[in-house]
């Protein structure tokens, strides 16, 4: 059983309302500029959701990005959502220099 202060502590899947709350806890902490607008559970039983976010302060106003995370526990669903926030911001700023 998930302990309740902690969900996804033993491993079960988390629930949308759950991932929706870390994530957007995670991309305060992890940069500023980021927003979660919402959370989809994907297709079938995958253990993954699709993450919405934006990046305040895009040159491209809004700037939108779509990311596909696991769910499956809380501590691999916080390393996944940052690696992948990482990535995404990487590309985003590689993409706003000027060619």
């Amino acid at each position: 059983m998930t302990h309740p202060k902690n969900p996804g502590a033993t491993g079960e899947t988390l629930t949308v309302a759950t991932v929706t709350d870390v994530s957007r806890m995670v991309a305060a902490e992890y940069d500023p500029r980021l927003h979660v607008l919402g959370v989809v559970s994907t297709e079938g039983d995958s253990g993954r959701v699709e993450l919405l976010a934006t990046i305040h302060g895009c040159h491209r106003e809004p700037c939108v990005i779509m990311l596909n995370v696991t769910r499956n526990s809380q501590a691999a669903f916080e390393r996944d959502l940052r690696e992948q926030f990482k990535r995404a911001l990487a590309s985003h700023v590689a993409s706003d220099r000027p060619q």
